[in-house]
């Protein structure tokens, strides 16, 4: 590619040999005819199946494919690895058991070279291998203050802390690189990204298609993750100016209540006990943007301890 491409699609590649051609396979329908104003760049972090055989076969056919391979062990350092390759004016992030609806990059493209956000995003759409067909239906994004968007994504509304899926200027991604955290490091990160972003677009159109598996990062918790989550949230109270501490309290006080047995009379819990007592009660339950269900557990917190 002798131009620098608009957009860099990067993907993770670990032990992902089962579903890696089917991701990849989406994302050139996605691109459809746009297909020469993105690259692909491939990072396999330490595979110990055929995963790199179906890069080697896909980077052989496609020289929009750029690899390299990596022993991090850490997706965090896989992705500010391949953030530092990149070319393309956007970066999409995509994980390699992950799918994209058709035709729906190329019309992301020409909406980003039309409206120049620093960040464009969307909903992730969860799916199943025996779920529905679903086809890209474009939407009319809407440009959100500085302030919306933290808060919807405080409140959880339209969108969490995922990067995969989601646009972002590559200048954002080289500036502001990902933490060294086993896990949650797009917790930690994303806020920050919204407070350096100059124009935030968001649409209700879905393409990217989440595989969701029966064994999530929660279930599975320990006292390393908890660490992790504990350390991205610490870092939502610094990174987000005071005006959102109320909310921020909701996320403190879903650690309290899901790790509760696991937190309970530890250093982990009483630094999340802490944080939850600094907050004003007052102040807590009379915002008007926290749920009813969210005043309960505070009370419930309070009363209790951990």
């Amino acid at each position: 590619m002798d131009v620098c491409p608009q957009l860099t699609i990067l993907i993770a590649a670990h032990n992902c040999a089962p579903w890696l051609a089917e991701t990849l396979n989406s994302v050139f329908a996605s691109l459809a005819d746009a297909h020469n104003r993105a690259e692909i760049v491939i990072i396999n972090d330490d595979s110990t199946d055929d995963t790199q055989a179906i890069i080697d076969d896909y980077a052989g056919r496609y020289p929009h494919i750029r690899t390299e391979k990596t022993r991090y062990r850490n997706v965090g350092r896989v992705r500010n690895h391949a953030v530092q390759l990149a070319r393309g004016d956007y970066i999409l992030m995509v994980d390699s058991d992950d799918r994209l609806l058709p035709d729906a990059l190329a019309d992301r493209l020409a909406l980003l070279a039309q409206r120049s956000p620093d960040i464009l995003l969307s909903k992730i759409i969860e799916t199943r291998t025996d779920g529905p067909q679903l086809a890209w239906q474009p939407a009319v994004p809407e440009e959100l203050t500085q302030h919306d968007a933290v808060e919807r994504f405080l409140i959880h509304r339209d969108y969490q802390a995922h990067f995969i899926g989601q646009f972002f200027a590559r200048r954002l991604l080289q500036q502001h690189a990902f933490p060294d955290l086993i896990c949650y490091e797009d917790t930690w990160l994303f806020p920050l990204m919204l407070m350096h972003s100059r124009k935030t677009l968001y649409s209700r159109a879905g393409f990217y298609l989440y595989r969701k598996h029966p064994q999530s990062l929660s279930s599975a918790i320990d006292h390393h993750k908890i660490d992790c989550l504990i350390e991205a949230t610490r870092h939502l109270d610094e990174v987000l100016p005071a005006r959102y501490a109320p909310l921020i309290t909701c996320h403190w006080l879903d650690i309290a209540n899901r790790y509760y047995s696991q937190l309970h009379d530890t250093p982990q819990g009483k630094e999340v006990e802490q944080r939850l007592r600094r907050m004003s009660p007052l102040r807590f339950m009379l915002n008007g943007k926290i749920r009813l269900s969210y005043k309960r557990k505070m009370l419930t917190v309070r009363n209790r301890g951990l």
